[in-house]
């Protein structure tokens, strides 16, 4: 229920503008499905072996061998819906300029459509391992009665080896959670650092020019925004690593099993000509070393299918703490609060304008406003360079002196307001000239004046 209510509230035209809510649209759609698969994966034959119901005994073998292999390609996607996301919103808080050249509409819908490819690709060997046969029922129905055994292919111990431990372990369980754990501590680390930043920046009086730079003309409704965005993504992987951990625990005693029943195996066909004695030692060894025995090996299957369930089940929560939008929308189907429906044309135009100022006009305005204040400090420095020069010409007494002192006077002469404009556009280099040299500087002005009387 509340996977269908996310569906329909991302699939509002409001909630399309962000290209976020395309990443959650299709994650609501494929936790939709895993926990209609789940159904008829795990409550679904219970249901129907706890009846007297023929036609639900016929037919549960059915759902169930078409539910597997799409139940396991679903959380597959979901897995990778989720990295995906961490991925896009790492490149939001971490390298905003380039995700908005980079990250647009066209390589998030092809991200979403890779990942649903790779997903179904790589389950496709699900569809071999289980197999529909017609038994003769004497107990209960005294009918032909359709029943789901596992293939050979499935009983394989090479085939359960690379599938099982090696394929789904680093496909489902490494790769996500490194990628995950990576990538969001370092959305943490941006974030603190943002926080710091804009405290400091706060505490500051404000000394630059009208005209601000990109990061600047953001109000702080829209900064406010995107933190939440942040945070509830931050939110979604926490809650998704947390129920997923059990499962991985019980991968990983699965197959640690696994390996030891197939080199039990090859130790039984090595060892045909050894003792018997001999023979009997793996036994015993598998029984020191097991850590669970069946029943809570088990118990702890049913609990990380339940909680897969929860994650899947749970995200609505999320997106009505953290998301003002979703909740708004909420509201407005309770009829709590009244909607206000904003243009699509004005909107559209709104956010053109917007992205057109922040990667063209104004990084281009800014530089050239930063090159023409650079270009005149320099013209400045280089007279106050040559007034100095001069200066030192006219404090000596040599003729040779005082007449190169005269040709380099013929220049326009640099006059108060200048030297005053230098110490404006620098004021904290001109709050660490001593006293000596300010009086320096004055005594050389009037030997200039008395040089260019005389």
């Amino acid at each position: 229920m509340t996977n269908v209510i996310n569906v329909i509230v991302f699939c509002d035209p409001e909630m399309r503008c962000s290209l976020v809510n395309h990443f959650l649209l299709v994650l609501s759609i494929s936790d939709l499905v895993l926990l209609v698969c789940n159904f008829f994966m795990l409550i679904f034959p219970v249901i129907a072996s706890m009846s007297n119901n023929y036609l639900l005994h016929d037919y549960y073998p059915v759902f169930l061998w078409f539910a597997y292999p799409v139940g396991l390609s679903t959380q597959t996607c979901g897995v990778y819906l989720t990295v995906l996301v961490s991925v896009h919103r790492y490149l939001g808080v971490c390298h905003p300029f380039r995700a908005k050249r980079w990250v647009s509409g066209k390589p998030v819908k092809w991200a979403i459509i890779g990942s649903i490819i790779f997903s179904i690709v790589i389950n496709l060997h699900t569809w071999l391992e289980l197999d529909i046969r017609t038994c003769y029922s004497n107990d209960l129905f005294h009918g032909p009665l359709r029943s789901i055994f596992l293939t050979q292919l499935r009983q394989n111990a090479k085939y359960n080896l690379i599938t099982k431990c090696i394929m789904y372990t680093l496909i489902m369980f490494i790769i996500p959670f490194i990628t995950l754990i990576i990538v969001n501590c370092r959305i943490v680390v941006a974030l603190k650092e943002s926080t710091r930043m804009r405290n400091g920046q706060s505490m500051k009086k404000s000394t630059q020019s009208p005209l601000k730079t990109p990061s600047l003309l953001k109000t702080n409704g829209n900064s406010l925004r995107d933190r939440s965005v942040t945070l509830m993504l931050l939110a979604i992987v926490a809650i998704f690593l947390c129920c997923n951990c059990l499962a991985f625990c019980n991968n990983i005693y699965d197959n640690v099993q696994l390996a030891k029943r197939h080199a039990q195996e090859l130790n039984s066909i090595n060892q045909t000509s050894y003792p018997p004695e001999i023979e009997e030692q793996p036994q015993d060894y598998n029984g020191e070393w097991s850590i669970f025995d069946e029943w809570t090996f088990d118990l702890s299957v049913e609990i990380s299918n339940l909680l897969i369930s929860l994650n899947s089940s749970s995200s609505m929560f999320v997106y009505l703490i953290f998301s003002s939008k979703y909740r708004s929308i909420i509201k407005h189907w309770l009829g709590l609060e009244k909607r206000r429906r904003t243009n699509g044309v004005a909107l559209t135009t709104v956010m053109a304008a917007q992205k057109a100022l922040e990667l063209s006009i104004l990084p281009d305005e800014v530089e050239a406003r930063r090159n023409r204040k650079e270009k005149k400090k320099e013209h400045i420095v280089k007279n106050k360079k040559r007034l100095n020069k001069s200066a030192q010409l006219f404090l000596t007494t040599s003729e040779t002196d005082l007449r190169k002192a005269r040709a380099i006077r013929k220049d326009p002469e640099i006059e108060e307001d200048e030297i005053q404009e230098i110490q404006s556009d620098e004021p904290s280099a001109a709050s660490n000239i001593s006293r000596d040299d300010q009086n320096r500087s004055s005594s050389k002005r009037k030997l200039l004046r008395f040089a260019t009387l005389a």
